[in-house]
Parts: structure tokens; C-alpha cells; sequence
């Protein structure tokens, strides 16, 4: 969103004319501005959601959720560890 006015100035001097650039470059903003939003708000809405579904869940539910983020953490701990191992091993 910087210096976009300075383009438009530039682009509404050519042989097109000036309203042309001006509807463009200002539809394009308002465009890009409500996609940036939607998504922002998808993103927000979706942690609500996952929030929801924890809250209906049963304790054998909530207990297996939990052993597989466990598990999952194990297996990024490790993989931190292989590339770590793995790149001293390269420096000699």
C-alpha cells in the first residue's frame, strides 16, 4: 500500500486517460483490502472452531489429542537433534 499514488499519477498520464488507472488502482485496493480480510477472519474464526470441538470432546478423546501433539513434539525434538547431528557431522 506504499506509494501506490505516485503509479497512479504516473499510469493516469499515459494515453489510456486518467479515469481508467484511477477506477482501477482503486478497485484493485478495495479488492485486495476484503481478500485480507476474509482471510484474517477465516483464520480467526477457524481457532474458535478448534476451541468448540476441544470443548465436546470426552476425556479419552481429549487424552489421545494430547498423546499425539506428545508424540509429535518427540518427533520434531528428534529431527532438531538429526539436523543438528547431521551438520556437525558436515563441518568436519
Amino acid at each position: 500500500m506504499e506509494n501506490w499514488q505516485t503509479v497512479l499519477f504516473d499510469s493516469m498520464r499515459g494515453e489510456v486517460g486518467p479515469w481508467v488507472p484511477a477506477i482501477f488502482y482503486i478497485a484493485w485496493i478495495f479488492i485486495g483490502n476484503f481478500i485480507l480480510l476474509n482471510l484474517f477472519l477465516a483464520i480467526l474464526l477457524d481457532s474458535f472452531l478448534d476451541e468448540d470441538e476441544d470443548d465436546n470432546l470426552s476425556d479419552e478423546e481429549i487424552a489421545a489429542k494430547a498423546r499425539i501433539k506428545e508424540m509429535k513434539k518427540e518427533a520434531r525434538e528428534k529431527e532438531k537433534i538429526r539436523k543438528i547431528k547431521k551438520l556437525g557431522m558436515s563441518m568436519f
